[in-house]
C-alpha cells in the first residue's frame, strides 16, 4: 500500500516521520477491526452473542407499539398442550431458542407468544432480537421462496445453529405459496387472522415440537 503525503513548507524530517506513522497506525486498526471476525471467530451474527443480547418475551411485548393489543392477548391467553410440553423436554438439555421477530409482524404475533409459552413451560431458554440484528440468521434460514422474514426460530444446541422454523405454520404458507394459481387459497390466506384464531398455536407448537426432536441427532 503506498501513502501519497503533501510536503507543505516548513515540515521538519521529524514531523513527516511522525505523519506517515500515525496513518499507518490507523489503516493498521482500522484493517485489523475489519479482520477481527475471522481471527477470532466471533461475529455480529454469532448466535451465541445475538442469545445474550436479546430479550425476553416479557420484555418484547412491553415494548410492543404495533399490534400491541394482539400481543398482549396472545401473550396472556397462550397455553402449550402437555403433551407438547413433556415432549419439549425429553429433548431439551442443552437446547436454546433464538427468535427474530417484529412487533408488526402477522406471523409473528400469532405464532411466538405460542412458542414462548412452550418453552417457559419445558424450561428451554428463549430470546428475541429484531431483524436487524437478525438479519444474517433470516438470510441463512430464509422462506421456501427465499424471501427473509419474520418470525425466524433459530434452534441452538453447544452454541450450534442445528434447525429453524421459518414464519409461520406449513398449512398457512402452502396457501401463501399457491396464491398466484388458486384463488380460493389467496383468499383464505387474505385471512389468515381467522385461521391464526381457531388454531391458537396449536400447528405452530406442533411443529416445533417436531423439529426439536430432529435437532437431537444433529448434535
Amino acid at each position: 500500500m503506498a501513502l501519497m503525503l503533501r510536503n507543505p513548507a516548513g515540515l521538519t524530517l521529524r514531523s513527516k516521520r511522525v505523519i506517515v506513522f500515525s496513518a499507518m497506525s490507523s489503516i493498521f486498526w482500522m484493517l485489523l477491526l475489519s479482520a477481527w471476525p475471522q481471527l477470532t471467530g466471533v461475529s455480529a451474527a454469532d448466535p451465541e452473542r445475538l442469545f445474550e443480547r436479546g430479550q425476553t418475551i416479557t420484555q418484547f411485548v412491553n415494548g410492543a407499539r404495533a399490534q400491541r393489543d394482539l400481543w398482549l392477548k396472545n401473550r396472556s391467553e397462550a397455553s402449550a398442550a402437555p403433551s407438547l410440553v413433556e415432549r419439549l423436554k425429553r429433548v431439551g438439555q442443552g437446547l436454546r431458542l433464538l427468535v427474530v421477530a417484529e412487533d408488526w409482524c402477522p406471523d409473528s404475533v400469532n405464532t411466538v407468544p405460542y412458542i414462548a409459552t412452550l418453552a417457559a413451560s419445558a424450561e428451554i431458554p428463549l430470546r428475541i432480537i429484531d431483524r436487524t440484528a437478525g438479519e444474517p440468521i433470516m438470510k441463512r434460514h430464509h422462506a421456501p421462496d427465499g424471501r427473509a422474514v419474520t418470525p425466524t426460530v433459530v434452534f441452538l444446541r453447544d452454541g450450534r445453529e442445528v434447525g429453524a422454523w421459518v414464519e409461520r405454520p406449513a398449512a398457512l404458507q402452502q396457501l401463501f405459496l399457491s396464491m398466484a394459481t388458486n384463488a380460493d387459497a389467496a383468499e383464505r390466506f387474505a385471512n389468515r387472522q381467522t385461521w391464526y384464531d381457531a388454531d391458537r398455536g396449536s400447528m405452530t407448537l406442533t411443529e416445533i415440537v417436531a423439529l426439536a426432536e430432529t435437532t437431537v441427532e444433529r448434535k
